[in-house]
């Protein structure tokens, strides 16, 4: 092992008796060259690490020491310090980015990860739920399967919460009521123009997406806007949804930085070109303000 990485597990032993507080101090006493920056990242990583899994060293790959202290250094340390939204808020997204890159092995870290930030086991589950309608059922089952084995070890009381709130009399018309509060009229003028062998489409839009999924309790439609960005990101592809979809986050009060803030989320698992596609989406519906 080289003496970087030493240094790096090393600062971890000295962060885990520490407190995050006291972490936050250094970094913005730690001032002036690359050892001084490389320590304050170590530093930052630990003690995240420490704050949401109890273990200021989690491994992320164990077969390939440079690699891991690389991904734990910038996720830990890079991303969740240029991230504005509560740590819990940031882990119900990264376990909707897992979902959506089907690696339900990654899961119950960040299942953990959420209880401890703070994240209710149903937030947990609407989270991964919700999913369900955007990258289909075979990414969503065996993220849910890894969720609910990670709260029963957490010593979570199973079942959760029935969190259903429409019924087969009434899904699609409190769905397409849901779907026009987010996009407007543009829903009914898409309805009306649709070809008769696809308006199929169109209803299920309404009523499963919108009425099965948008409805539940659980998460507010807010929150459920920014599942759906960072799901839809995070599966590349789908540059039109995005765009719809930084739309809908606008119309429902989410902001440009709650956006950002989602794709810095999902940069270390999705990459590079489908973020700055993602980006790309954002900046075409909402630009960043220019300093005069």
């Amino acid at each position: 092992m080289t003496y970087q990485y030493k240094n790096f597990f090393q600062s971890c032993k000295i962060a885990a008796v520490g407190t995050v507080l006291m972490t936050v101090m250094s970094f913005g006493a730690l001032v002036g060259g690359n050892q001084a920056m490389a320590s304050n990242r170590g530093n930052a990583a630990c003690a995240t690490m420490q704050q949401l899994y109890n273990n200021s060293n989690q491994t992320i790959l164990a077969n390939d020491s440079e690699l891991n202290g690389i991904l734990q250094k910038f996720i830990y340390a890079d991303v969740y310090q240029q991230v504005k939204m509560p740590l819990a808020q940031q882990e119900l997204l990264t376990l909707a980015v897992l979902t959506a890159n089907n690696t339900p092995e990654d899961i119950p870290l960040h299942v953990r990860g959420a209880l401890k930030a703070g994240a209710t086991p149903v937030q947990i589950r609407e989270t991964i739920f919700h999913c369900a309608a955007y990258v289909g059922m075979s990414r969503t089952k065996p993220a849910l399967e890894a969720m609910y084995d990670a709260l029963k070890k957490a010593g979570v009381k199973l079942p959760l919460a029935n969190c259903t709130t429409v019924n087969d009399d009434n899904r699609h018309e409190v769905g397409l009521a849901v779907q026009k509060s987010i996009f407007g009229a543009a829903i009914d003028q898409m309805n009306a123009s649709a070809p008769a062998d696809q308006k199929h489409i169109n209803t299920n839009l309404s009523a499963n997406c919108f009425g099965d999924y948008y409805t539940r309790d659980g998460l507010n439609v807010q929150e459920r806007e920014l599942v759906t960005f960072t799901a839809i990101i995070s599966l590349g592809c789908c540059d039109p949804q995005a765009k719809a979809h930084v739309n809908g986050n606008l119309l429902v009060g989410n902001t440009r930085q709650q956006l950002l803030d989602a794709i810095t989320i999902a940069l270390p698992y999705i990459g590079y070109p489908r973020t700055l596609n993602a980006l790309a989406a954002i900046n075409a519906v909402v630009p960043a303000e220019r300093s005069k």
